[in-house]
Formats: C-alpha cells, sequence, structure tokens
C-alpha cells in the first residue's frame, strides 16, 4: 500500500515516515488529509489567524478596483515626498595649455570653476582668473562662461584678437561664440589652449 504526498504528489511506500521527494512528514500529510466536518454554514466559519498574521492588523477597507485603490491613497494623510534629481554631472571643464611662449604651462590643465566664478576671464593681467604670461595677449582678453552645459567664449576687443579652429584653420571670434568639447582657441599669435572636460 502507498500514501500520496499533498506537497509534491509522489506516492510513497507505507512503511515511510516522510515523503522521499520532498521531506514533508507524513503525520503533516495525514493531518492535511483529514476531512472536515462541516457543522457551521459558510456565514458562521470564522476567518483562522496564522501565526504569521497575528501581529498585523486585518485590512477590512480593500477596494476591488485600481480606482479605489488611487482614491483611497489620496485620502491618507501621509506626506508625499519628492525627489528632486540632481542633472549628472558629465565631468569638470579644463583649459590644457598647447602651445605658448610660458614653458612651463605647456600641457598643464587649468580648472574652470564655473561655480565660483560665473565668469572665467583670461589675460595677462594677473587680476583675470586665468593668467596668461604672454606678450601678445591683452591685459583682460576674453572671458568663458557658463550657460547651462554650453561654455561660452567671448574676445574683450583684445588687441591681436581671439580664434577659433574650425577643423581646418582659425577663424576670428567676433562676437560670443559656443564652444565644443577638445575645441582649440588661439590666443594672439602664439598661445594656444584646447577646452577638454574629464
Amino acid at each position: 500500500m502507498t500514501w500520496k504526498c499533498t506537497v509534491c504528489g509522489y506516492e510513497n511506500d507505507e512503511a515511510d515516515t516522510a515523503c522521499i521527494s520532498c521531506g514533508t512528514l507524513r503525520d503533516a500529510v495525514s493531518v492535511q488529509q483529514t476531512p472536515i466536518q462541516q457543522t457551521q454554514t459558510p456565514e458562521q466559519v470564522q476567518p483562522q489567524v496564522t501565526p504569521n498574521q497575528e501581529g498585523m492588523e486585518q485590512n477590512t477597507n480593500v477596494p476591488q478596483n485600481p480606482g479605489d485603490v488611487q482614491q483611497q491613497v489620496q485620502k491618507q494623510d501621509n506626506p508625499v515626498i519628492q525627489v528632486q534629481q540632481q542633472p549628472t554631472s558629465q565631468g569638470k571643464f579644463y583649459l590644457l595649455f598647447v602651445n605658448t611662449p610660458a614653458t612651463s604651462l605647456l600641457k598643464q590643465k587649468v580648472p574652470l570653476d564655473f561655480e565660483d566664478f560665473p565668469q572665467i576671464s583670461l589675460g595677462r593681467s594677473p587680476e583675470n582668473v586665468v593668467v596668461i604670461p604672454d606678450s601678445e595677449v591683452s591685459r583682460r582678453h576674453a572671458v568663458l562662461t557658463l550657460e547651462g552645459e554650453n561654455v561660452m567664449f567671448e574676445d574683450l576687443n583684445s588687441t591681436n584678437g581671439s580664434y577659433v579652429y574650425d577643423g581646418k584653420v582659425f577663424q576670428q571670434v567676433k562676437n560670443k561664440v559656443k564652444l565644443e568639447v577638445n575645441t582649440l582657441i588661439k590666443l594672439g599669435n602664439s598661445t594656444i589652449v584646447k577646452l577638454v572636460r574629464e
């Protein structure tokens, strides 16, 4: 004779005290298999509380359709917390000195700190944010600003001019222009810097 496990359905020998397939004890199976005598009508049956539910409150106001769920959530007095997502920064801007008469600046990266300096002035004067010791660079030669995520470059009527490399030649800057990352900028006749982002 055999007995059938109610958990996995495996047919076990009568001598086995536990299911060979899933390990459920035979006594647990026989307890589950005993028929329940119906002495009460369905209206009289009280819900049984399992050990997992003992500490939990029962919610009798469970809405039946999704629209009711939304209305019930709106009725609760819980504060709504909105988290504003900070824009992901793609790195900081730098000026990389490609060519300059000041050999100590060659291959040096100067950080452009737009948080502290909304306008970063470039020039020969020590009053500038970025000081370029080149006699062909004007005292107050040009200015860099950040508009959104765009770096803007403006020549301040310098004596020897400012130029932006367009891929073929250096074009003179007459108004404010948007700079792309890795753009080469020529200040005067001999200082060349590159806008980089890391």
